[in-house]
């Protein structure tokens, strides 16, 4: 390890890989349909499909299946409102099954460039 922090090309690779690492660690630990403490599950990726009108949003997490759930007007928005929501924006949702639906408990707005 001394040899790479006494090299200032390794020092960059160290920095870049370091970089990296908290890149990518926000997104790795996220599965697609985990479950909380509760019933409820939690699905974090990008919107592929929101139709306000219908009140429906489908999500694609970085691993497994879409996930399409239903949301109201009462549906808790975090970081904004359901009016922000676009196409290949990041965002968690936190929904239950009812009735085999995806009823959106909750629906947090990410940062761009968050990984979805």
């Amino acid at each position: 390890m001394s040899f790479v922090l006494n090299n200032r090309y390794g020092n960059v690779l160290l920095l870049a890989f370091i970089s990296l690492f908290f890149l990518a660690s926000g997104c790795v630990s996220t599965q697609n349909g985990t479950a909380d403490l509760g019933n409820n599950l939690t699905v974090k990726g990008k919107v592929q499909n929101i139709s306000l009108e219908e009140g429906v949003m489908t999500i694609a997490p970085r691993k497994g299946d879409h996930v399409t759930v239903k949301f109201t007007e009462q549906t808790a928005v975090k970081g904004g409102s359901l009016k922000e929501i676009v196409r290949f924006l990041p965002v968690r949702v936190i929904y239950s099954v009812e009735g085999g639906e995806n009823i959106a408990v909750s629906i947090e707005l990410l940062p761009q460039g968050s990984c979805g």
